[in-house]
């Protein structure tokens, strides 16, 4: 993210797995944040390393919805409610008994589009859950029959607030990495918001694989 007081999103990593194989990896970006030559740079390095790479829009459409909200895939991160308030479009208070008092943010603007509900419990914990889109999810024959499709709220998995609840206490990913001994450890950088360089964006691709080490650790 940039680092001033927005913290906008500049671009993220991402893996996609399949009963625990790696089957894609890759880059989003946001082109508003970006200059033309660092949405070069990342396609540079992407290419380079074999990752795919997308604008924020398609990962948006292609990976967290098209895969965790249409296919019901587990959506894994550490301090998931800050991942996804970055990624969103748009931002509203929720509605809802269970999650009033949070927040709704809209992947997409586009209202017919799946949404995500976020309510902080403490400082370790958040309720989450995908929304209902506007419009109707049933077809014309189900409705004739009084039928409802299953509402799919999704698998979220907030390693955070997991490794609070079995160790009784509180990390960052760092901290967490070392306490579980995983193969690789969370690298160091002071580059948060400067000129995207290769060694940062090797950077931000390591926090992907601590993140997945720590989730099998946790498992």
């Amino acid at each position: 993210t940039t680092n001033d007081a927005y913290q906008n999103l500049r671009f993220g990593t991402y893996q996609l797995r399949q009963d625990g194989e790696l089957i894609e990896q890759g880059i989003f970006y946001d082109y508003r944040a970006l200059s033309e030559a660092e949405i070069s740079k990342i396609r540079g390095y992407a290419n380079s390393r074999d990752l795919t790479v997308m604008s924020l829009e398609y990962f948006v459409r292609d990976v967290l919805i098209k895969k965790g909200y249409e296919l019901r895939a587990s959506i894994a991160g550490f301090n998931l409610p800050f991942d996804i308030s970055r990624i969103a479009a748009l931002y509203n208070s929720a509605r809802g008994r269970a999650m009033k008092g949070g927040f709704t943010f809209h992947l997409l603007d586009d209202p017919y589009s799946p949404y995500v509900q976020v309510k902080h419990l403490s400082a370790r914990a958040a309720l989450m859950q995908f929304a209902l889109p506007k419009g109707n999810q049933e077809t014309r024959s189900q409705r004739h029959k009084g039928q409802r499709n299953a509402e799919r709220r999704g698998n979220f998995i907030d390693l955070k607030t997991i490794a609070a609840a079995l160790f009784s206490r509180s990390f960052s990913l760092a901290t967490l990495a070392n306490f579980l001994k995983t193969p690789n450890r969370k690298a160091v950088t002071e580059d948060h918001g400067k000129r995207l360089t290769h060694a940062y964006l090797d950077y931000a691709m390591q926090d992907t694989r601590v993140t997945w080490e720590c989730y099998e650790a946790l498992q």
